[in-house]
């Protein structure tokens, strides 16, 4: 990439500057000892979430951290892949990609985790099942979902189980995390993205000085501006983001 800053594509400096510069990111920071992810913890006040400070894709990061034990567990599984770890507030909301191209923004996906929409009438396990009947769930892109540890687990935070029937129209996710290899979905959202968060997309990627760039950005809502969502931001940018997922969404229009 010609020009574009040296820090685009390093989580922890891009956190840092976006901070400095007023655009919206989770609060917190990396630590080298537990000490410090401690005094990090308390200083958030409420949910956080702890993962390497660099690579793993995800494998090492754990979620709805509300006491220091778990914070602890959390620590020490994300310090196996990195000497620091990082603590932050867990934002509220899907993951979406926004992607920016010559300056201007041109589409929006939200990233699903694996989830089901329950129908009060049958088990998860069921509608699990009904799902997984998806054609576009055969490959390449997406997969079948499945009821592994993961996903009980996740179940379970949800106060859950396989055969639990829910009400009607809850959403129930099988994991947090948005692979497509775990069962994840994207759906084309470009539409009636809130003129204030385009203008954040386009300035970032300004500030970036990138010709391309596809931000993560956790949202309670698009449509709504991100002044007015008090725990949205932008997760990381990237200056080689994929285009096909945009030609390829599993709902909505290509």
């Amino acid at each position: 990439g010609i020009g574009r800053v040296w820090w685009m594509d390093d989580k922890g400096v891009l956190k840092k500057k976006f901070r400095k510069l007023g655009l919206p990111v989770a609060k917190g920071g990396a630590h080298f000892s537990l000490m410090g992810a401690k005094l990090e913890f308390a200083s958030i006040g409420g949910t956080a979430i702890v993962k390497p400070h660099s690579g793993s894709a995800s494998r090492h990061t754990t979620l709805h951290i509300t006491d220091e034990k778990e914070l602890g567990r959390a620590f020490a599984v994300a310090k196996v892949v990195a000497p620091f770890a990082v603590v932050e507030e867990e934002l509220a909301g899907p993951v979406f990609r926004a992607t920016v191209v010559n300056g201007k923004f041109v589409a929006m996906l939200r990233r699903d985790p694996p989830h089901v929409i329950a129908d009060g009438a049958h088990t998860i396990r069921e509608l699990v099942e009904e799902a997984n009947k998806n054609p576009k769930r055969s490959g390449p892109y997406f997969s079948k979902m499945t009821l592994d540890p993961a996903a009980l687990a996740e179940l379970a935070w949800q106060g859950l189980a396989p055969e639990s029937v829910p009400e009607k129209g809850r959403r129930i996710t099988l994991n947090q995390k948005v692979n497509w290899s775990l069962g994840g979905t994207t759906a084309d959202v470009s539409d009636g993205v809130h003129p204030d968060n385009i203008e954040l997309f386009e300035r970032a990627t300004k500030i970036l000085k990138a010709p391309i760039n596809g931000s993560d950005f956790i949202s309670q809502d698009p449509a709504r501006s991100w002044k007015e969502q008090e725990k949205c931001g932008f997760l990381e940018c990237n200056s080689m983001p994929f285009f096909d997922n945009h030609h390829l969404p599993f709902e909505g229009k290509p």
